[in-house]
């Protein structure tokens, strides 16, 4: 018997049937994600071990990038417990509850990816039967989101056998209607899930039951579309339902995929139609619009960035994101439009009772690390007369993290060369009030094999 795994003393979540917390292999040198099977049972159930069982085989019989990878089991008369692949993120649970409804531009990133993961359990013959913001891990970056938890994953013939006396299991409020009954179910309980999970992504809530609320009517940056494939997700009859993940994944990247010149957009198109005409220029393209066309988009942003419409909340800042960062080839005085309320935004709006915005300041962060000349001064001159009236000592912790990742981003970007004195400065502040507010080290615990 050799140490090979230490563990967190704390758990790191919580999965169908079990617990997960965090560890590492000091054999390969690798962070991992351990699944217990009751940790504090003396002894487990037959019903028990073989779920536990049939998800470490699940896991086993998936390979895809969007799918943390199972590494080990452990199966013993005093431990079960599954080692597969650690993913460093946060639920998209915890990204709703926090920062509300997500952007659309990261929604489609994140979907299609759990889509294609969804796929591919299905061609397995795999239902994932849990489909749920809880069970999708975002990782740091932003870009790449996993599915997880196969805890009361199932086969489709094992789905058959198990489900089809009225047995009822997933999570209420995301499982599909013939999952609710009890009905034996197939991949299109999973399309079900995923529609009512794009939904709440989207909106920051389930749909209501009853009339179906559509976002595009809330939120102008939303196109029709997306309602229009949710819709079919959320069919009562599967046999209605959307016929296929590839279906879906098609439907939602056309969702957001420009249909018509600028020109014709900026005249006569929807916020939506202008945020897709937008993203689909590099900065180099941007900036190189005619004047007039790049002076109507400035215009526009500053209508409704300023408006107070709730309705126009979620598309004001898309298009700073978006302008955040094709902008930063802008003349001086274009640029400032931009980066100002996109500062005010990210930090101090408050809305729906919460205050700043995550995207933003991760747009901010983004241009401060490849902005240059008159770009960069902006964004350094305007940050550092933000900083200048903020009382840092009186802020919580994610306020001076994020303040800490834009004057890093902006300090050791190569542009950075002179006026860095505030900055630092400031720097050297949340440093001190995050040392004088760090928690004690935390322990580890070891599981010899």
């Amino acid at each position: 018997m050799t140490e090979r795994f230490q563990f967190e003393p704390k758990a790191h979540g919580a999965g169908g049937f079990g617990t997960v917390i965090r560890g590492r292999d000091t054999v390969l040198e690798r962070d991992i994600a351990v699944k217990l099977l009751n940790p504090l049972a003396t002894a487990f159930s037959d019903p028990d071990q073989q779920r536990f069982r049939r998800e470490a085989r699940v896991l086993a019989a998936l390979s895809h990038p969007n799918i943390p990878a199972i590494y080990d089991v452990m199966f013993g008369k005093d431990e079960f417990l599954i080692v597969f692949e650690f993913i460093e993120g946060k639920t998209l649970r915890e990204r709703i509850d926090t920062g509300g409804p997500c952007q659309l531009a990261d929604v489609k990133a994140w979907f299609t990816q759990i889509a294609a993961a969804l796929e591919h359990a299905h061609q397995r013959g795999v239902i994932h039967r849990d489909v749920k913001p809880s069970n999708i891990i975002i990782k740091p970056d932003n870009l790449s989101a996993y599915l997880v938890d196969f805890g009361i994953a199932i086969s489709e013939k094992d789905a058959k056998k198990i489900t089809g006396s009225g047995y009822v299991i997933g999570t209420p409020g995301y499982i599909a209607p013939e999952q609710a009954q009890g009905d034996d179910v197939d991949y299109r309980a999973d399309i079900y899930s995923l529609g009512v999970t794009l939904y709440e992504a989207l909106a920051g809530k389930r749909p209501p039951m009853g009339a179906y609320v559509e976002l595009a009517a809330t939120n102008e940056a939303i196109p029709p579309e997306i309602d229009g494939l949710i819709l079919k997700c959320l069919e009562e009859s599967r046999d209605q339902r959307l016929a296929s993940l590839r279906s879906f994944i098609a439907q939602l990247e056309g969702a957001l995929r420009p249909s018509r010149p600028l020109s014709e957009v900026l005249a006569h198109g929807r916020l939506h139609e202008l945020a897709a005409a937008i993203e689909a220029y590099t900065p180099r393209e941007f900036g190189k619009l005619p004047a007039g066309q790049r002076g109507l988009i400035l215009a526009k942003l500053a209508d409704i960035v300023g408006s107070g419409d709730a309705r126009l909340m979620f598309a004001a800042e898309q298009f700073l994101g978006l302008l955040l960062y094709r902008g930063i080839l802008l003349p001086r005085t274009d640029y400032h439009e931009i980066v100002e309320p996109a500062i005010r935004w990210a930090f101090q709006l408050e809305f729906e009772g919460r205050k700043g915005k995550d995207s933003l300041r991760r747009a901010l962060e983004a241009a401060a690390s490849v902005a240059d000349g008159d770009a960069h001064e902006v964004l350094k001159e305007e940050f550092a007369r933000f900083l200048s009236a903020s009382d840092l000592e009186k802020q919580e912790a994610w306020y001076l993290h994020a303040v800490r990742e834009v004057i890093e981003a902006l300090l050791a970007n190569p542009s950075c060369t002179t006026g860095t004195e505030p900055l630092t400065k400031a720097l050297r502040t949340v440093n001190k009030i995050q040392r004088s507010r760090q928690p004690g080290s935390s322990l580890t615990l070891n599981l010899t094999r």
